[in-house]
């Protein structure tokens, strides 16, 4: 299969989507030829094999020079793939239709939010699949949705016992409402031996709103010397996953990737969110209400006890959710 693969950034140092570079090389080894349009691109670690072109953001160029862009690139590659691949953005399904349509071009499309849109809507009625992570990636489950898991990468995000510090709890992504980071605070004021690291940080002007009113409710709860709040490159946040004793969770999107990477770990998440509970064994699911009591009953397991849900939950995701199995049934679906 020859595979053009759309997506908004190609970049390694990407805080959110530095990831999607590991997920463009096991495409490469899998596929006849893989051309690669990004927004944005800018270090990446790709082999010469992959062909990668800019639409211009990382130079900024504006939204129409990028669908100038994109529209020509799409027409002068069109021999070098039968297929289409557009992460989590519908609306280059929409823009690139028209072409792929005439080209015969098959459309997927990948997608893990919760939340909805009328471009995801009609986006889904253009492409063959729409593939998700979990049943809850979409809004609402659809005939056309097919669930591969989260394609985490094992070898990068695997245990590490001997770093981990004690009573050194996480919390981990953008800092924007729906992951309800409130909740986790009122958690770690229940904790008091225990420090919090917020790896996230703002992209929008509500996310800054958002980060203010949790810096004074810090205050509020007297804990704001113990929790250090800021953006966690890729390269180093599998290291701050295997130094946490715990990872809190409480977003009420789609599964998040860093729930399972953190588990890939063999580090407890401690969450309240529809999608992850599924995805965790009983002593660490909670509420809301519960996140701090359930994290205090997980950091006093015994070493014994710590050591076999540690092996149970990073199981769960080599089984469920690794990289290769992952773009292994991508790839199938897709031919």
């Amino acid at each position: 299969m020859k595979l053009l693969v759309v997506t908004q950034s190609v970049d390694v140092a990407d805080p959110i989507l530095g990831f999607f570079c590991s997920w463009l090389q096991a495409f490469g080894s899998r596929t006849q030829k893989l051309t690669v349009l990004g927004q944005r691109v800018a270090e990446h670690n790709l082999p010469g094999s992959i062909t990668v072109h800019s639409l211009g953001k990382e130079q900024g160029d504006s939204r129409g020079s990028q669908i100038r862009t994109f529209w020509k690139l799409i027409w002068q590659t069109r021999k070098d793939y039968d297929a289409v691949l557009v992460h989590m953005t519908p609306i280059w399904i929409l823009l690139g239709a028209p072409i792929w349509l005439l080209l015969r071009k098959r459309m997927y499309l990948w997608y893990e939010i919760k939340r909805g849109s009328w471009k995801l809507s009609a986006a889904v009625r253009l492409v063959q699949k729409v593939f998700a992570a979990t049943e809850h990636g979409l809004p609402a489950v659809h005939k056309k949705q097919v669930t591969v898991g989260h394609g985490i990468d094992t070898a990068l995000f695997a245990p590490a016992p001997d770093v981990r510090e004690h009573n050194h709890i996480i919390a981990v992504g953008r800092i924007t409402r729906i992951k309800h980071i409130e909740q986790m605070l009122h958690a770690v004021a229940s904790l008091p031996e225990c420090r919090l690291t917020l790896a996230g940080g703002t992209v929008t002007e509500g996310d800054t709103e958002y980060a203010n009113e949790l810096q004074a409710l810090m205050h509020r709860l007297q804990i704001a010397d113990k929790v250090e709040m800021g953006w966690v490159g890729p390269k180093d946040i599998a290291l701050l996953m295997q130094r946490a004793d715990c990872m809190l969770h409480a977003s009420q999107g789609g599964l998040d990737k860093a729930v399972l990477q953190a588990m890939a770990c063999g580090t407890p998440v401690i969450s309240c969110s529809e999608a992850a509970v599924n995805e965790l064994p009983e002593v660490c699911r909670a509420t809301a209400e519960t996140l701090g009591e359930v994290a205090a009953g997980v950091l006093a397991l015994s070493e014994s006890d710590r050591k076999k849900l540690s092996d149970e939950l990073r199981e769960h995701v080599v089984q469920n959710h690794s990289l290769e199995r992952c773009i292994e049934r991508l790839v199938v679906e897709m031919s």
